[in-house]
């Protein structure tokens, strides 16, 4: 209890609330969103695939390579330029993301997801806890705990910086 209340008196209003969120939740778990599984989920191996062959059947089944051998076969056949890892072709993008054509088209792969924030001076922590599903109005936390390890790890950073100044513009 002395470790929560200590870290009631570190926290700012958006921490404070989340805590006392999260505290409640233990306290009253009957009144929370949170419910069980409707039915036990089994979670050990794959489902076992039937087989409608003869049980006393010598064919064996085509090996992994055997299937990429013949899916590639497949391709050429379909069309006259064949296909390396090398490639350079885009893959086909499996959900379409708002502004994503504001990226370059070499970055595209490496994005997963595009939060769009309000634009104030503190939107790079915004976009953070966007991401994070904290709610972007959390944003005074993620710059609290990095507040914090600036100063926990200074003379790093300092280091890392190349000295005083930029590591008090950037703490400032």
């Amino acid at each position: 209890m002395e470790t929560i209340y200590q870290k009631i008196e570190e926290l700012d209003v958006c921490g404070m609330f989340t805590l006392r969120s999260k505290l409640w939740e233990i306290a009253h778990p009957n009144q929370n969103s949170m419910c069980p599984p409707p039915a036990k989920v089994n979670t050990k191996g794959a489902p076992k695939k039937t087989t409608s062959r003869n049980p006393r059947s010598t064919k064996r089944d085509p090996s992994y390579w055997e299937y990429v051998d013949a899916f590639e076969s497949q391709q050429n056949s379909n069309s006259s330029v064949r296909r390396t890892a090398s490639s350079s072709e885009q893959p086909n993008r499996r959900t379409m993301m708002p502004i994503l054509d504001q990226f370059q088209p070499f970055m595209h792969d490496f994005i997963d997801k595009i939060v769009d924030v309000k634009a104030d001076g503190n939107c790079g922590y915004r976009s953070v806890v966007g991401l994070l599903g904290m709610g972007q109005d959390s944003w005074s936390v993620v710059r609290n705990h990095l507040l914090k390890e600036l100063a926990n790890f200074s003379k790093d950073y300092i280091k890392l910086f190349g000295g005083t100044e930029r590591f008090e513009e950037l703490r400032m």
